[in-house]
């Protein structure tokens, strides 16, 4: 069931790697003990079955790991996520256990922000569109529905300014944009460095051409963007999710795109992933749909297999600077 890598005729710790990471990750954690690799299509209940005598678990996400899995661990230490979200982990549970949770805050931070600039370059633009267009021979459709906007002069409403939403806005300095934001704490030297000004959260939705998300899923931010705050915003919003799906009440946001106030939205995380293929958002021309792809470079995929192995090392003692 499980495909298994072997460290010759060392035997050290036992490792679980949930979901398929670059092997350069695989290779460091081999020099140290046994690996493990859960096969594709896993579930709680063979992570259940996988956990129970490992030492530590890399975790991209994608299968949750709840009470239930971790009291079946006997020796888990660690777990290491692969990637900055941790809300698919019982965290409380973990904190109970004496399981260490950590993740790999900076590694994809560019990779991130560089998908969100070319998400809000492809709404304004309308590129995905365009090359459907083209590929139906509706070379026409340039002159009418395919013409977008330009990014200049816009305004830009961060929403979450930390590493990831900084660094968009660092990125965004040199398009002659507004740059304005919404975090629980204010940031005022960012404020100072990217020109970017504080606003509340109401007032952030009201002024804002495009909305870009870049929050932590917590109990705070669930449905954070619902109902109330679409009444709020511009006619013709747009709106880019690259954080966590549930961030958005996705049936508000059908909605309003239905009721044709969005003017595109570009959503690279769900509610439910994968997207079941019975979402109304399939149905929307001006929606932009993309399978949790942000950190997904070469290297940042590299970055992170390294990055996430050596952490879970360094916490089991291991000394890597020898």
């Amino acid at each position: 069931m499980f495909v298994d890598y072997l460290v010759g005729d060392v035997v050290g710790f036992r490792f679980l790697v949930v979901e398929p990471i670059h092997d350069v990750g695989v290779k460091l954690l081999k020099r140290f003990g046994e690996v493990t690799v859960l096969p594709p299509g896993s579930g709680v209940e063979d992570l259940k079955r996988a956990i129970v005598d490992v030492d530590a678990v890399v975790s991209r996400g994608f299968i949750k790991i709840t009470r239930d899995v971790l009291l079946a661990a006997k020796r888990l230490k660690v777990i290491g996520v692969h990637g900055v979200g941790v809300d698919h982990i019982d965290l409380d549970a973990a904190r109970e256990l004496g399981v260490k949770v950590i993740n790999t805050p900076t590694a994809l931070t560019d990779t991130v922000a560089e998908f969100t600039i070319g998400m809000i370059i492809s709404l304004l633009r309308r590129i995905p569109q365009a090359d459907r267009a083209v590929r139906r021979s509706e070379w026409d459709r340039k002159f009418s529905d395919l013409v977008g906007f330009d990014l200049a002069g816009r305004i830009v409403g961060i929403l979450g300014l930390g590493k990831i939403g900084s660094a968009v806005a660092r990125r965004l300095k040199p398009f002659n944009v507004k740059l304005i934001y919404y975090d629980k704490v204010r940031k005022l030297d960012l404020e100072r460095e990217l020109e970017v000004r504080f606003r509340s959260l109401d007032d952030l939705l009201r002024e804002s051409d495009i909305l870009c998300i870049h929050v932590p899923l917590t109990e705070e931010t669930y449905h954070m963007i619902s109902y109330r705050e679409f009444e709020l915003m511009k006619n013709g919003v747009f709106i880019v999710n690259m954080a966590r799906g549930a961030v958005i009440d996705e049936e508000a946001l059908i909605e309003y795109l239905r009721k044709g106030k969005i003017g595109g939205a570009a959503l690279d995380v769900f509610e439910v992933e994968p997207l079941p293929l019975s979402s109304p958002l399939l149905e929307f021309e001006n929606v932009i749909l993309t399978p949790h792809l942000g950190a997904s470079s070469v290297d940042a995929l590299k970055r992170m297999a390294v990055e996430v192995a050596a952490r879970i090392l360094e916490e089991l003692g291991v000394d890597l600077s020898s």
